[in-house]
Formats: C-alpha cells, structure tokens, sequence
C-alpha cells in the first residue's frame, strides 16, 4: 500500500511539474509575443570619474540591457563590476522611459562588496539596486552619454519614483534609450 500511495505521488507530482512546466512556457511566449516599447542598453567603464578617479573606468565596468514590453512586463541583466573583483549582477524587473532618459531596478541575484577601511566583505545577494542613465547621442560631437552609479537598499527602490539622482559622463562607453 505504501508503494501505491507513493506511486500515486510521484505521479501527480510529475504532472503538477509539468503543469507547471507548460504554464511558465506558455506565459514566456506570450511576453515574447507583446511588442517591445522600451530598450536600454549601456556598456560602458564605471563611472569612477565622479569619485574623483584618474580616467573612466578606472575601477570596473558597469553593462544593463533592459526592455518593457507592451503587456508591461520587464526583463533584462544589469552589471557593475567594482575593484578588487567586487561588484554584482542583478535581475531587471523595473524600466522606466522618459526622453532620453532610463531608471532602472532590480533584485541582485551575485555579488560582494569589500570595505576599503576594514576589508570586511559583504554579500549583495538579495538586495535591491536603481540607476539612472541618459542617452546623449551617437556622433562624436554629441556630449558624452551618461550613468549614475548603482544603489543599493534591503528594501525594494522602484525605478518608478524615478529618483534625481546624479549623473557622470561615460566618454567611452555607449548608452542607449529607446
């Protein structure tokens, strides 16, 4: 009898999962289906700059792809790599487009940070962060694109509140807004 409860289980397990599993696929190709309404994408070196660093770049990289569709769904990926190997990377669930402008938020799923005074590590995973970037153009004669840097919180910082944050020219990096 045990068997035959267990077997039962296994079972309702297996089709509750691949329920579970159509379902996922089914609302996937559904979003992949809503036109896309939003694009951001930056890569660029950090913006060291506004802390006074010798040149762009000068400590990491900072990249996001992020797109909203037309059902009001968000995805996209968002890292900003720091020095000594510290930074994070992040899951998109916030996109916000205003002209030339994009906030952005978002869930870090990996990274650390290592205080410079004590050397004491801590881990980003599960924070919340928000950035804001602007789109100055493509020619050499327009002024440089722009980012701010990455904010963190225990609580949730939607991109939504649109937060005036400052911005630092990235000179060799790329960021666009659509």
């Amino acid at each position: 009898m045990s068997r035959m409860i267990h077997g039962r289980l296994v079972r309702v397990s297996s089709a509750l999962t691949f329920g579970a599993a159509v379902a996922l696929i089914l609302a996937t190709m559904a979003s992949a289906t809503s036109p896309i309404v939003n694009r951001v994408s930056v890569g660029t070196p950090d913006a060291c700059l506004g802390l006074a660093g010798t040149h762009p770049g000068c400590d990491g990289n900072f990249s996001l792809t992020a797109i909203k569709r037309a059902d009001g769904s968000v995805s996209g990926q968002y890292t900003d790599r720091f020095a000594r190997g510290d930074g994070f990377h992040a899951v998109v669930d916030c996109l916000v487009v205003d002209g030339n402008q994009a906030w952005v938020s978002g869930v870090i799923t990996s990274g650390r940070f290592t205080d410079p005074d004590t050397g004491e590590v801590f881990d980003l995973a599960g924070l919340y962060v928000f950035t804001r970037v602007q789109d100055n153009g493509t020619s050499a004669n327009d002024p440089p694109d722009q980012i701010s840097f990455s904010f963190f919180d225990t609580e949730p910082i939607p991109c939504t509140e649109m937060f005036d944050v400052d911005l630092f020219d990235a000179p060799e990096g790329q960021v666009t807004v659509t």
